[in-house]
């Protein structure tokens, strides 16, 4: 009964967490708290029931949907994954050290993906700054217009991503920790309650089978499990808010 309670528990709360955060990305555009909800677990699911997490493009697509700003879809989910990734990132890197004696393959990948994005970001502001300048008082053909275009466009999306953070990063950054806190021991209480092995040690390969749908028999009953709960939750929200919107027409 204590696993069954702690899988529950933790279930709820690995889902709340992950909902929190891509609420605070998505904080400025005042998306009501209702339809965030039915927003975040239609996706959730659908992304869970198709491999190698392409589902976030059904996310992406819903939320430029919502926000009516195709950029703020594609840009949120983004932020949203490298958050996530993040904390991943330093959950995973000192397992690694400390039990496996050693970094990952997909460690590394993380590493390297997440310096490259972080050094792109924090280079842009500057970056456009000077080839602005440079282009506007020392070039005059149409390639030089085209340029020009060309770092609009990158500035505008810089603007986006930055709007999506601003003031709130340290919270994104709590909630995804929390997220994979509360995933680790929820993965822990099922792995007892199947009678299967899986430690901290373990996590890695976890993660492996999660990213290249490898074969895993927690991972397995995990998604099952998680597939169901999101398709109840989903259908019951749905059905809370339309008998919440047909009460406030009558």
């Amino acid at each position: 009964m204590i696993c069954i309670l702690t899988i529950v528990v933790g279930f709820i709360a690995v889902h709340f967490f992950k909902m929190l955060r891509l609420y605070l990305v998505l904080m400025e555009h005042r998306i009501s708290f209702g339809r965030f909800i039915l927003l975040y677990l239609r996706t959730t699911f659908i992304n869970l029931i198709i491999p190698f997490k392409l589902g976030e493009l059904y996310r992406i697509e819903e939320i430029a949907r919502v926000t009516k700003i195709w950029q703020v879809g594609f840009l949120s989910v983004l932020v949203d994954r490298f958050f996530d990734t993040l904390a991943l990132l330093c959950v995973l890197l000192p397992l690694d050290l400390i039990l496996r004696g050693g970094i990952s393959v997909i460690t590394i990948v993380f590493l390297v993906a997440l310096f490259v994005i972080a050094l792109v970001y924090l280079a842009i502001p500057a970056s456009y700054t000077y080839l602005n300048r440079y282009l506007i008082m020392r070039k005059t053909s149409g390639r030089a217009l085209v340029a020009l275009r060309g770092l609009d466009i990158v500035k505008s999306w810089y603007d986006f991503t930055h709007e999506l953070i601003t003031g709130r990063s340290a919270l994104i950054v709590a909630a995804s920790f929390l997220g994979w806190g509360a995933e680790i021991i929820t993965l822990r209480a099922l792995s007892i309650w199947m009678h299967i092995s899986f430690g901290l040690g373990d996590f890695a390969s976890y993660i492996e089978a999660v990213l290249l749908k490898g074969e895993s028999s927690l991972l397995e009953t995990y998604t099952r499990m998680g597939a169901i709960a999101l398709l109840i939750l989903t259908i019951l929200g749905y059905v809370s808010y339309l008998l919440y919107h047909r009460k406030e027409r009558a």
